[in-house]
């Protein structure tokens, strides 16, 4: 073999090793790639998911939400809709809309607006006659429209499948006159005291 063709098979496995060798790094490089890419991403996951559920304030249903002055009802007004905590705001004037229940006083009330026979959301029918449920003279009802189960103002079952009253949730009044309602304390509507009873005195 001449000189020239050992320096020619020479430069020829050169460049199979270097040819090799950059395969190897862009193999290499794609592997990296590829692990920090899923490492970042199941990061991001697991952060978002214990983020989630370690929130230090959680907002909406679930939690405490804040009720301004301006939207809660006057006492024997229509009942006010708090969309953020799946809740109906009713001041009770007195006997009004108890229905069963007597002695109240009257009051701020939330009633959690899911219905306890299958979950329905239940609407408020200001011009719902009573005496299609046995109750003549009383008009304004809560009424699911998925069974109609009816409830009064106060949330106390009168007519329908649903096992007992609208559920209720706790409520604490601030000092600048706006109220919580704790959507994560949840009273059932079976419980003792009776719904009517449970409402809290307001000023304003």
């Amino acid at each position: 073999m001449t000189q020239a063709q050992q320096t020619a098979g020479t430069g020829r496995v050169e460049r199979v090793r270097q040819q090799e060798a950059r395969r190897i790094a862009r193999r290499s490089f794609l592997r990296v790639s590829v692990f920090a890419g899923l490492t970042l991403f199941t990061g991001a996951m697991l952060a978002s998911f214990l983020g989630f559920f370690n929130r230090r304030k959680p907002t909406g249903f679930g939690a405490p939400v804040n009720v301004p002055t301006q939207l809660i009802p006057a006492q024997g007004a229509e009942p006010s809709r708090i969309p953020e905590g799946k809740a109906w705001l009713v001041n009770l004037q007195g006997s009004q809309g108890d229905v069963f229940n007597t002695g109240a006083t009257g009051g701020i009330l939330a009633l959690y607006w899911k219905c306890p026979h299958l979950g329905c959301t239940v609407p408020w029918l200001p011009d719902f006659n009573g005496s299609i449920v046995g109750h003549p003279g009383i008009v304004g009802w809560f009424r699911c429209p998925c069974h109609g189960s009816t409830y009064s103002r106060a949330g106390v079952r009168v007519f329908g499948p649903a096992p007992r009253s609208m559920d209720t949730f706790e409520v604490t009044t601030n000092p600048d006159g706006s109220l919580t309602v704790n959507t994560g304390a949840i009273t059932s509507g079976a419980a003792d005291p009776p719904n009517p009873l449970r409402s809290i005195r307001y000023s304003g």
